[in-house]
């Protein structure tokens, strides 16, 4: 009596999963390598070294009892800024330059650095927002030779 031979399927299981892997990995490969993220920076070790005086300065500007009060005013596609510098005493004092940062944190190419001109009292300026979505913004006021950093976040809807 002759036996037929069984297949067994095992073998194109196994193959056929491996050949799925391989097709997610080449997909996953194809979507990174079409969106490259910008180089953070490049030279870290400097980068620490401006981050820790950056923070030693805000540190010796809050000693002194200053605080930054900040006023976003959101529209579709811009920010208004109004920045006062205040003094331990609550008092409106005048720093010598105010920036902001505008940050993407999600997507590289749209980080800009933004002065700010003399309002009635502090300063004030708009900051373009070419996307709807979360953004960072970091302001930085410069006073007796230190500077005082205030974070907001904040998001916009869509167009």
């Amino acid at each position: 009596m002759r036996s037929e031979g069984r297949r067994e399927p095992w073998p194109w299981i196994l193959a056929a999963l491996l050949l799925s892997m391989m097709s997610v990995s080449l997909t996953f490969y194809a979507v990174a390598a079409s969106n490259p993220d910008a180089v953070v920076v490049d030279d870290a070790y400097q980068a620490g070294l401006r981050y820790n005086e950056a923070l030693r300065a805000q540190q010796r500007a809050e000693a002194l009892g200053y605080r930054v009060d900040l006023t976003l005013d959101t529209a579709s596609d811009a920010v208004r800024v109004e920045v006062v510098l205040r003094d331990a005493a609550g008092r409106a004092v005048e720093p010598e330059a105010v920036s902001v940062r505008r940050v993407r944190p999600t997507l590289g190419g749209f980080d800009a650095d933004f002065e700010l001109n003399s309002a009635e009292e502090g300063f004030a300026g708009s900051i373009p927002l070419p996307l709807p979505g979360r953004w960072q913004l970091v302001t930085s006021a410069r006073i007796e030779g230190e500077t005082l950093v205030h974070k907001s976040a904040l998001r916009t809807a869509g167009r």
